[in-house]
């Protein structure tokens, strides 16, 4: 893992770049999740609204960061999505969005604002 200084949008703070080697990690889970929904009882659309942007996340064409709302985002706050769903997509959703865990330390350089975020290497998860 290695550290890397990011500027940060400067309307939601979120980070502007993306770590495509985590990216790839979060997306090829939910993709595995997604491949035992049965596409006869998806009652939430799984593989409707989350299937394609995993698979553009995957292939590269996936706009980053995303700065669409999460195709879930009322079943979430009412409690009404699988559990499992929730933990698996949720670093997904938070990567592709640029979101941060922790707020970041703030540096500022020309008007602009900047946060260290850690990147993950290729080998870190073999």
């Amino acid at each position: 893992m290695h550290k890397k200084l990011v500027m940060l949008d400067p309307e939601s703070w979120r980070f502007t770049e993306i770590d495509q080697v985590k990216l790839k990690r979060v997306a090829n889970v939910l993709y595995d999740w997604l491949s035992k929904v049965d596409p006869n009882n998806d009652p939430f659309k799984f593989l409707t609204r989350d299937l394609p942007l995993v698979k553009a996340a995957l292939d590269g064409t996936l706009k980053l960061p995303y700065r669409e709302i999460e195709p879930h985002i009322l079943e979430i706050r009412e409690g009404l999505l699988p559990l499992d769903y929730i933990e698996i997509s949720s670093p997904f959703y938070n990567t592709i969005r640029g979101q941060h865990m922790v707020p970041p330390e703030i540096i500022e350089h020309d008007g602009k604002r900047f946060a260290l975020m850690n990147f993950e290497d290729p080998d870190d998860n073999m």
